[in-house]
């Protein structure tokens, strides 16, 4: 059966007896493997955990049955958690579902292919709970950073949601970790009056303080200012690169809506002042003047090659990272050469 994220945090508090599989699946996998973790921490510290790589059942169409139907050594209750499970292993899931109940199953997938017999089965089968997580854009920022800080006890200042998300990349592992920093500094406790976040204790502790800070290079790699740019990726710390790539290709993604307005005949001013609270009051004038230096070519463009340089960062590790450096170098010189142009 369809889930949706409501039904996946109920299952957290308390897994039903008549669900014998999760599948969390889709484009966003942080936020599958984020979903992943809030449901096995659901658990409790004393849970065993079998874990299977989703890539052997396909040789091994019983390993799912069987450790499900394990017994514990020590008599507690057990979870068998799944990564990375796809088409090939729909045989195994058949046979957990045609055998006799045990151990609840905790899978993440990737994104199904269309016409996925697996993802077919998942969605209409009563004892199987299958959510899809779609990558979240920045204006779903202050719905999802507010959920996700309640029940620490926090609650975010205007403009902090945003903030936060576009330093993460909004990379849903990398926001949880910020805000349980938050809620240690903050002391905060979900029995007490929430304790606010504001853009002071960002700029004290959070990801975008310092020379961590992404929203600095974002804007000047993107509206052309090279001098800048080469200082703030020459200064960047290691492992910095996916998180930066990351973002932006959301603020490319974003400027690709905006641009076909702007494309329709309105000002880029105007396009980019009737998303209200959807653009951080601190990153409009950059956006706009983003907008007003890319075309929609330019900007497929860009997010290919964005795209292309995470893959090869992902594949080679520290070995890219100058690869990288190059690229945001080199689209921040194209920028700046349609700036003057216009």
């Amino acid at each position: 059966m369809k889930a949706d994220g409501g039904k996946i945090a109920a299952i957290a508090r308390q897994w039903p007896a008549d669900v014998r599989l999760v599948i969390l699946h889709g484009p966003d996998e942080s936020a599958s493997r984020d979903m992943a973790g809030q449901v096995a921490a659901g658990f409790g510290a004393g849970v065993t955990v079998t874990e299977i790589a989703g890539a052997s059942l396909k040789g091994d169409v019983q390993a799912l049955l069987a450790a499900a139907t394990s017994l514990s050594m020590f008599g507690d209750r057990e979870l068998v958690r799944v990564d990375g499970l796809d088409d090939d292993g729909l045989a195994a899931v058949e046979a957990l579902l045609d055998g006799p109940p045990g151990h609840p199953v905790l899978a993440v997938a990737g994104a199904f292919k269309k016409g996925s017999k697996l993802l077919a089965l998942a969605e209409k089968h009563p004892a199987i709970a299958a959510c899809i997580n779609y990558e979240a854009s920045l204006r779903d920022a202050a719905r999802l950073l507010g959920d996700m800080a309640a029940p620490m006890g926090l609650r975010l200042d205007r403009g902090v949601p945003e903030l936060l998300f576009e330093g993460a990349g909004g990379d849903r592992s990398i926001l949880r970790r910020e805000l349980e920093k938050y809620a240690l500094y903050k002391d905060a406790d979900p029995a007490r009056p929430p304790q606010l976040v504001t853009a002071d204790d960002v700029a004290a502790i959070g990801i975008g303080s310092g020379e961590a800070d992404l929203f600095a290079p974002i804007a000047a790699i993107t509206t052309g200012d090279v001098a800048q740019a080469a200082d703030l990726i020459g200064r960047l710390p290691d492992g910095t690169a996916i998180p930066l790539l990351r973002a932006l290709e959301r603020r490319f993604a974003q400027l690709v809506l905006l641009r076909t307005e702007v494309d329709g005949g309105q000002t880029p001013a105007a396009v980019v002042e009737a998303q209200g609270k959807a653009i951080f009051w601190k990153e409009k004038p950059f956006v706009i003047k983003a907008l007003s230096a890319w075309t929609q070519p330019a900007l497929a463009t860009a997010m290919g090659d964005l795209l292309a340089a995470e893959r090869a960062v992902k594949s080679t590790g520290g070995i890219a990272d100058l690869g990288a450096q190059q690229l945001l170098l080199d689209l921040t010189r194209r920028a700046a050469v349609a700036t003057r142009r216009r």
